[in-house]
């Protein structure tokens, strides 16, 4: 009997924390500035970009004693640059945001699959599309995280105001869906004259030619894509492409809809204008209602906006597109067995149900279906009548989402300059559309596939 509790007492202290005590280690990762508002924030705080980093490092540290978790927060403008150097020199993070992400890391060996991590729940809770994304040659490398984007190149800030004075209905519900001709009809409304000097004082919409998104949603109204099906070929300058184009410019200088000016402005002139009153119709989702609410408390506009959200206007013939993206993080390369593992189990502390559903605070859709039934957005109810309404209509365009630039596993991020320069010259109107996209096809083939 004693030997017996002797051996009992001995199995015991053998599953102890201090027999099982497992080795110290440290893990680094890299984000670039996210303004989520972490639990531990001072009600009414404003996040930095900083305090969720630092937040998850904390909690993961609690849960795992032994690992010592060291963020940095890079910014969005040199993050490429530094994830490049940094696998070129061997120094590169644990775990990474995959901003910039580039499918021939995959392949050169620089990532680790998670495929064997993922549960059957977690491949049946991600989004489809979020986890496809980071699949290179039948394995994944990207735990999901957040889906679609600021909603831009997906949706449409329509001012109710300015509607109202206009005299044009908003979109009806439950989707908003609206045509190209419905569109045109109340564009023609929304830019007014208002004291009839014969100066435009209001414009329907804004078009800006560094603003990449939104100008390639506007190229699919017809049916263009950037690439073709088999990431082959530069295609944007089909009859489609080129109809798209020339409705752009044309809403430009034949029909006065837009101001003119847009080969010279980015996404920010765009949001300025809707800001400042100067376009009924902006661009983005939920996350932009929320950058008026932050404006307004940083004294960058004087009073609130009322917008709701729509899609972009579709052909008939075509039906709606929504630019498809989402996002999350990516493991380099272990040596190290166990700090492997601890890699893994922080990038899943990230993207678990909990966890991902800080999204919400940025306004965010999240690439869980289940965190995303329970997602509010509570925080733009001052800008916006019925928040529920506006997240189902938003969740209802991104149903529609198209991936605009090719294949996951398709690089061309050396092909978006002589993008823009195309916009640029078509809405200085120095090109044709049909030349500028002749041009950008040449030179896109050029750089992403050598011919």
């Amino acid at each position: 009997m004693r030997r017996s509790v002797l051996q009992v007492l001995v199995a015991l202290l053998a599953l102890s924390p201090v027999a099982a005590a497992q080795p110290q280690i440290e893990l680094t990762w890299w984000i670039n500035p996210w303004r989520i508002v972490t639990p531990d924030m001072p009600e009414g705080a404003t996040a930095t970009g900083e305090e969720y980093a630092r937040y998850m490092s904390e909690k993961f540290m609690e849960l795992h004693p032994n690992v010592t978790v060291r963020y940095e927060i890079v910014p969005n403008a040199g993050y490429s640059e530094k994830i490049t150097t940094a696998i070129f020199s061997g120094t590169t993070p644990d775990v990474a945001k995959d901003l910039n992400w580039n499918p021939e890391w995959a392949r050169e060996g620089l990532l680790e699959p998670i495929d064997p991590y993922l549960t059957d729940e977690d491949r049946e809770d991600f989004l489809p599309y979020a986890l496809a994304k980071g699949l290179i040659d039948g394995q994944h490398y990207i735990w999901p995280w957040n889906n679609s984007n600021n909603g831009m190149g997906s949706t449409l800030l329509l001012n109710t105001a300015l509607f109202e004075e206009a005299g044009v209905e908003i979109p009806a519900l439950p989707d908003r869906s609206w045509t190209i001709d419905e569109f045109l009809a109340a564009a023609e409304k929304l830019t007014m004259d208002r004291d009839g000097d014969g100066t435009t004082d209001v414009y329907a919409i804004t078009f800006a030619a560094r603003d990449v998104e939104n100008m390639l949603s506007w190229l699919m109204r017809f049916g263009a894509k950037l690439v073709n099906d088999e990431g082959t070929e530069f295609v944007l300058n089909s009859e489609e492409g080129v109809r798209a184009l020339q409705f752009i410019v044309d809403l430009i200088y034949e029909y006065g809809y837009a101001p003119r000016g847009g080969e010279a402005l980015d996404v920010y002139g765009t949001i300025e204008n809707l800001h400042n009153g100067r376009a009924a119709i902006g661009y983005g989702g939920i996350y932009e209602i929320g950058r008026i609410d932050r404006y307004l408390k940083e004294g960058r506009i004087a009073n609130p906006i009322d917008v709701v959200i729509a899609p972009f206007p579709h052909d008939p013939e075509v039906g709606p597109i929504a630019y498809e993206t989402s996002g999350g993080f990516i493991v380099f390369k272990q040596e190290d067995e166990y700090k492997r593992q601890m890699a893994m189990e922080f990038a899943r502390f990230l993207t678990n149900k909990e966890n991902i559903k800080l999204l919400e605070t940025l306004l965010y859709i999240t690439a869980r279906r289940s965190a995303n039934a329970e997602l509010t957005f509570e925080d733009v109810a001052d800008y916006t009548g019925d928040v529920p309404t506006e997240v189902q209509v938003y969740q209802a365009a991104i149903d529609h989402g198209v991936p605009f630039f090719g294949p996951s596993d398709l690089d061309i991020s050396a092909a978006m300059e002589h993008f823009t320069a195309a916009m640029e010259a078509a809405l200085s109107r120095s090109k044709t559309p049909q030349q500028a996209l002749d041009d950008f096809v040449r030179e896109a083939n050029r750089a992403v596939f050598g011919r």
